[in-house]
């Protein structure tokens, strides 16, 4: 760090010293708690579990020199920012859970078991150094947090990194944000379920998920001949990282058919759930994949980073796999359907119904109906966005050049895998998650590998 280099035993000092420039560039806590939990923050308090806990991963692969005091010190500010990740949860007089003024959690340097991240702890930094290399895994609370609010953190971070490693003891000055937004952060909520058309279009979409249980993905499987010999990553976070080439080609192949790219990844997805289950001579229940949907409007463009998000539902059977191209075409639809119908809103009115009676929420959480086979999230391009400077497309900050980046989110009972895609500098990462109480490490990594397989076939054909 250049001039005024702070050494790690005083960086909590230096914060302090600063106190007053802090009041005046970043947020505090103290404005907006307590902050009552939202229908959908509930329902992932409530569907945490041991095995279970609902927990994002980033994971960020850099190379060059690693300032530790500069992290912290910019760690700190960022989370003055952010004040959900850094809040615990308690009860308010009436027995709800709400959100309550917290303190950062600590940051891990080296290997070793990683502290549980949850109610009492939203966020947990692990840092790996081996000579010039340094790895970072983030884990992020769902109850706190949905994918974007993750990167919006991750971003400050390391723009408040970038800052300090030039020295500087205040805060950037970033983007400005209002904390107050934090009250209104289900505010985008329309739906009234008093209007028999509202009440239908929440039938419509919950019913499915109670009425009928979707296909579990089987763990009875041999991994293939050609299983990659790349090595394994902990059970938990699995990824493989395309190569431009490759992401250039699937593009390609999405253009070419007037598809998204995620409409092309959702339909190699539901080809490889349905091969997989063929395999394993699973029962031919409904493919049913869970995509989660942002539900930010513009006027939360302020909002620090939060849990704005929801969930749709798409489902296929076996015999809609059978042909790739209508599958294709279907799946472009119902994606645009999504959008339009916002079915997203639909989901989440269902679970502020369901929030009046705290006791049915629990007990629904706990039936053995498997509600999505598998979770497909598109994390887009969330580090690309970050305003720092690039290197062949990579982001710099301070000596750092990161040169990959991947994510990946939880899983629940019934649903077993949860796949994610995410494109930073040109290649796309796609990343598994699987349910450690069924699947072995060799059969996490076969289901990314027949994944891997589905979409080099599908820039195989585009070749030919």
């Amino acid at each position: 760090m250049a001039g005024t280099q702070p050494t790690h035993g005083t960086v909590m000092s230096l914060v302090t010293e600063n106190a007053a420039g802090l009041r005046h560039r970043t947020i505090t806590a103290d404005t907006v708690f307590p902050l009552p939990l939202t229908p959908f923050e509930f329902f992932f308090r409530c569907d945490a579990r041991s095995h279970y806990e609902g927990v994002i991963y980033v994971e960020l692969e850099s190379r060059g020199r690693f300032d530790r005091s500069a992290f912290e010190l910019a760690y700190l500010w960022t989370h003055a920012r952010h004040p959900l990740l850094s809040a615990r949860v308690a009860a308010d007089a009436r027995g709800w859970p709400e959100w309550i003024s917290g303190a950062p959690g600590p940051v891990q340097y080296g290997a070793g078991p990683v502290p549980t991240v949850g109610a009492d702890a939203p966020m947990h930094v692990q840092i790996r150094q081996a000579g010039d290399e340094t790895k970072f895994r983030f884990g992020f609370s769902h109850m706190a947090v949905d994918g974007l609010g993750a990167f919006q953190f991750l971003g400050d971070l390391f723009i408040g990194y970038n800052h300090a490693c030039a020295g500087h003891v205040y805060p950037p000055v970033w983007r400005r944000l209002d904390p107050e937004r934090l009250r209104e952060r289900d505010g985008h909520q329309t739906v009234n379920p008093r209007k028999l058309s509202e009440l239908w279009q929440i039938a419509k979409v919950h019913l499915p998920l109670s009425l009928r249980s979707a296909a579990l993905v089987s763990e009875d499987v041999t991994p293939p001949a050609t299983s990659s010999t790349a090595p394994q990553e902990p059970a938990e976070f699995l990824v493989e990282h395309l190569s431009r080439e490759e992401t250039d080609a699937l593009s390609r192949v999405a253009a070419g058919a007037s598809v998204m790219l995620n409409d092309l990844l959702v339909r190699d997805y539901f080809l490889m759930l349905e091969e997989w289950n063929r395999q394993t001579s699973q029962a031919r229940a409904p493919l049913r994949v869970m995509i989660p949907t942002n539900m930010r409007t513009r006027k939360d463009l302020r909002m620090p980073a939060a849990n704005v998000f929801s969930y749709a539902f798409v489902t296929r059977t076996a015999r809609d796999c059978q042909d790739p191209h209508k599958l294709l075409e279907s799946i472009r639809h119902e994606m645009a359907d999504i959008k339009r119908e916002k079915r997203g809103l639909y989901y989440e009115a269902g679970l502020r119904l369901l929030s009046r009676w705290p006791a049915f929420v629990r007990w629904s959480l706990n039936r053995p109906t498997c509600f999505a086979t598998g979770v497909f999230t598109n994390l887009s391009s969330g580090f690309d966005r970050v305003p720092l400077p690039t290197v062949d497309g990579c982001k710099v900050a301070g000596d750092l050049l990161f040169e990959t980046g991947a994510g990946a989110g939880p899983i629940r009972p019934g649903t077993r895998i949860s796949f994610a895609a995410h494109n930073y500098a040109g290649r796309l990462a796609i990343s598994a998650v699987c349910d450690a109480q069924v699947f072995s490490p060799s059969q996490q990594r076969a289901l990314l590998d027949a994944y891997l397989a589905k979409l080099r076939t599908t820039i195989a054909g585009e070749k030919s």
